[in-house]
């Protein structure tokens, strides 16, 4: 149930929704409870007040008045009593269960007595069968009535159908108009969450923003005054890391102008040295490493230029089967030296828009890098798959060194498997400018990792039919 929870619990606008509508829901229950048990106690409340006002004038009655002239101004009072309704009845029994006086309406049936003993001086209300086959309430009480040597017992009754139809009634009308609020209240409750929420989820759009620049800072005067010092914080340090990141690239251009004057200069005094000497075999490591800082130099001004945005893509049209083509011949030497098959299935051609230098060296790196880190005797592979008016490349080489941890740090800067940095033919940048020509270009480069070969996918590669229709 972890997801579950998740979903419930991930949200601050599920939770507040859930509170919200939990209380709610709890609110209304014991709103619907409360009312219904008041008007309850009110309505048959009132038909037992009714019934004991009656008994104790029917006991008045019969105490001044002979039975029989008692019963005839009773019925002739209340007609009910004298069989002209069936709403009304009375019956009285001796101390001995014997009747001692009925009312006409009970015809020839009795009334039902209360099953517990009723005090002596308090009245005993309970739920009947009556003589007519429908419900009653009746009250029992204890009262002197000549002929019978103890106290006798009165029970007065009457129909409680309507009372119950009442009721229902009013159950129907409490349960609508408790459903009705609840989801008015659950409504209004949805629309002010939704518009509580709407400058937070306004604020996390705004700092989600990757394009976010200094000169766009997030509007921490127009917002709330709660998610104010959010904004003030964010904005100070989104202008700390734009300063520091921009400290860093000035600082790597300008080590890389600076160092690109004397390793030129090394590279000319170790080749003046290799003409003079005998044996020029010690001086080429020399040139090796002079070309591999040359390289690394390269990557880093590359870099600095493209996340600067001095340098933007061209985007023409380019038939990126012959690109992959030129750079499989590229890598073919470096593949031959370390007995790497290079495995290609390619149309004869397949034209999208993009720019066809900065593609390229996206290509080279990949390809290139895919070469060298495959292990000897193995094979490269490269596909270039269609999907849905567009396409991926994929460039995959045995890894069996790296791990699904290694897979976050593909494509950082001067990062290795292995420390053994003097055995590279690059300058440890190959794969982070790739990464940065891709986001150039718009494409997305990502890594995985499959039965242990590493596969760099770039997609996706819009194909310039699918772009036209597009456009039309």
């Amino acid at each position: 149930m972890s997801w579950l929870r998740e979903w419930a619990l991930g949200s601050i606008a599920r939770r507040l929704l859930l509170f919200l509508f939990s209380g709610l829901s709890v609110l209304m229950i014991s709103l619907f409870v409360l009312l219904d048990y008041g008007i309850d106690r009110q309505i048959f409340g009132r038909l037992d007040d009714t019934l004991l006002a009656r008994a104790r004038g029917i006991a008045v009655l019969l105490d001044s008045h002979p039975s029989g002239e008692a019963l005839s101004e009773l019925q002739a009072f209340i007609p009910e009593y004298a069989g002209g309704g069936h709403t009304d009845f009375l019956q009285i029994w001796d101390d001995r269960g014997h009747t001692m006086l009925a009312s006409a309406s009970n015809a020839a049936a009795n009334l039902q007595p209360p099953t517990a003993a009723v005090p002596a001086n308090a009245p005993y209300f309970y739920d009947m069968r009556l003589p007519d086959g429908h419900r009653g309430r009746g009250v029992a009480m204890r009262l002197a009535f000549s002929g019978s040597t103890g106290d006798a017992l009165l029970v007065v009754a009457e129909e409680r159908e309507q009372v119950d139809m009442l009721e229902q009634r009013v159950h129907l009308a409490l349960i609508f108009g408790v459903l009705g609020t609840a989801l008015i209240a659950a409504l209004l409750s949805f629309l002010a969450v939704r518009g509580g929420l709407r400058p937070l989820i306004a604020f996390g759009a705004h700092a989600e923003d990757k394009e976010l620049k200094p000169a766009e800072a997030l509007p921490a005067a127009r917002m709330p005054r709660e998610l104010r010092p959010f904004a003030t914080a964010l904005n100070t340090s989104f202008e700390r890391l734009q300063d520091a990141l921009g400290r860093e690239r000035r600082f790597a251009r300008d080590v890389a102008h600076e160092l690109r004057t004397p390793l030129a200069e090394m590279r000319m005094a170790v080749e003046l040295a290799q003409r003079d000497t005998v044996d020029a075999a010690p001086l080429q490591g020399a040139i090796e490493s002079i070309e591999r800082m040359g390289r690394c130099i390269d990557g880093l001004l590359s870099l600095s230029r493209y996340e600067a945005g001095m340098d933007q893509a061209q985007l023409e049209p380019l038939d990126v089967a012959d690109l992959l083509r030129r750079a499989l011949a590229l890598a073919a030497a470096p593949a031959a030296e370390r007995e790497v098959l290079v495995e290609a299935g390619l149309p004869s051609e397949y034209w999208i828009s993009s720019d066809p230098a900065l593609l390229e060296r996206i290509v080279d790196n990949l390809l290139l890098n895919a070469v060298e880190y495959a292990p000897p005797h193995s094979r490269v592979q490269l596909s270039l798959q269609q999907v849905d008016g567009s396409s991926r490349l994929r460039i995959g080489n045995e890894a069996p060194d790296l791990g699904t941890e290694d897979l976050l740090r593909m494509g950082e800067r001067f990062w290795r498997k292995t420390q053994a940095r003097e055995i590279s033919r690059h300058g440890g940048l190959g794969l982070a400018l790739a990464r940065t020509l891709a986001e150039v270009l718009g494409l997305r480069l990502h890594f995985e990792l499959e039965h242990g070969v590493l596969w760099a996918t770039l997609e996706p590669l819009r194909d310039i039919t699918a772009i036209a229709e597009q456009d039309s």
